[in-house]
């Protein structure tokens, strides 16, 4: 257990945030794919693409991880089928894009995973593989981890998604690196496109056509690059910023994938100031952010938007508690099937520190200004709710103490080093 108190100081900072996780994840799992070397320089090192990089080595990928940040990956003249059952520890990420990363590798894979990640539905991705695809895949009977999948003979076919999910969309993505033709997946909204633009970077062909993807099989070859920032993890310093008078933090070398920016996008709608500046386009945008500015404005997220910010929902919620008027945000029930259930979580956390704030199935009705208040919070093993506290907390009156904050380690093992580094800051 974590204690920590509010925050009466301004300032004015300039950062860095891991490398995105996201494609941390991709360039790891897509060196089981590619003929040489795959090299990603200022990669996330956290616990979940441990598991990744455990995936990949499982089936015969070479390591070196190298000074400056740097991770050399190579398959070698072929990946073989794994010993025995590979952990996938927490990342659903891990466990949903191998599944069809394995689909078209030789052998059986069973991936298991820790009591969380075995709570999580795998149904979603094995039965569009197995239906649409004919990819060899098993899950428990409830539609839960374990998985097994048996690689090879998979044929192409065109796949309508009835979940906006980024990660079931790029297992599908993958497969049909290795299909016998074509693979074409429709989007029910617009996801993360990390895995596409991978798999042309790569060499690979990629069409895309409004919500339409569309990948032919293909070799793929190594690939060299510098992981841009995480505007997931940077989300919580630009809340941290927008809480309160007298704060701006700017973030250096952010990602800024169009897919991946709603929570900027609301915090602009919320009328906080937003300052982009894009500095490259290799692999993908990127460039520096600098966030400043109370939510003057209540806002209204729907179902097209979440797909942008999915991991960032909780944030908007908290911000919502401090914006005048009432703030709803509908079209999110993704987050009930995270870590942990977020909507009823990020609910139960701010309600216990005061806000005015409705669960509802796919999201909240939230009536602001509230003054928060602090409370004993648990956050449920889940990283972000555990940030979510802790970015709270610093507008709260009285103590905030957070059970399971070591859950942070999952995608930002350095958040409360970094935290507490704020703190300190005197003017």
């Amino acid at each position: 257990m974590i204690e920590l108190s509010r925050w009466e100081h301004a300032f004015n900072i300039e950062l860095e945030v891991p490398g995105d996780k996201s494609l941390t994840h991709r360039g790891i799992l897509m060196s089981a794919l590619a003929m040489g070397d795959m090299e990603l320089t200022g990669w996330l090192d956290a616990g979940d693409t441990r598991s990744s990089l455990r995936l990949v080595q499982a089936l015969g990928v070479e390591i070196r991880e190298e000074t400056a940040g740097r991770l050399v990956l190579r398959r070698g003249p072929a990946v073989h089928e794994p010993e025995d059952v590979i952990d996938c520890g927490n990342s659903g990420t891990t466990m949903r894009l191998a599944a069809g990363l394995l689909a078209g590798l030789p052998g059986l894979s069973v991936l298991t995973g820790d009591a969380s990640l075995r709570r999580r539905p795998m149904a979603r991705v094995a039965e569009p593989l197995r239906e649409g695809l004919g990819v060899r895949i098993w899950t428990k009977s409830d539609g839960r981890a374990p998985i097994a999948v048996l690689g090879g003979g998979h044929h192409g076919g065109r796949v309508a998604l009835q979940v906006a999910s980024a990660q079931v969309k790029s297992a599908l993505l993958l497969a049909g690196v290795t299909a016998e033709e074509a693979v074409s997946v429709v989007e029910p909204q617009a996801t993360r496109d990390h895995t596409e633009r991978l798999i042309a970077a790569m060499g690979g062909s990629v069409a895309v056509q409004g919500r339409t993807i569309t990948v032919m099989p293909s070799d793929l070859r190594g690939l060299s690059f510098q992981v841009p920032g995480d505007p997931s993890s940077a989300a919580f310093w630009f809340a941290l910023a927008a809480l309160q008078t007298g704060r701006r933090v700017a973030v250096r070398s952010l990602l800024f994938n169009p897919t991946r920016v709603g929570f900027l996008r609301v915090l602009e709608a919320m009328e906080c100031r937003v300052e982009w500046s894009e500095t490259g386009r290799v692999p993908e945008p990127y460039g520096a952010v600098a966030v400043s500015g109370l939510p003057r404005r209540p806002v209204a997220v729907s179902a097209e938007e979440v797909p942008s910010m999915v991991d960032e929902v909780p944030l908007v919620a908290l911000l919502a508690t401090q914006a005048p008027g009432r703030s709803v945000i509908s079209g999110a029930e993704e987050l009930r099937v995270k870590e942990s259930d977020r909507i009823h979580v990020t609910a139960t956390i701010l309600e216990a520190m005061g806000a005015q704030i409705e669960e509802r199935s796919d999201g909240w009705v939230i009536e602001g200004p509230t003054p928060l208040k602090g409370a004993d919070v648990d956050a449920a093993g889940d990283h972000r709710m555990a940030m979510l506290t802790a970015i709270a907390a610093t507008i709260a009156e009285g103590p905030t103490r957070i059970r399971g904050e070591e859950s942070v380690a999952i995608s930002y093992p350095a958040f409360f080093e970094g935290y507490q580094r704020i703190a300190r800051i005197r003017p």
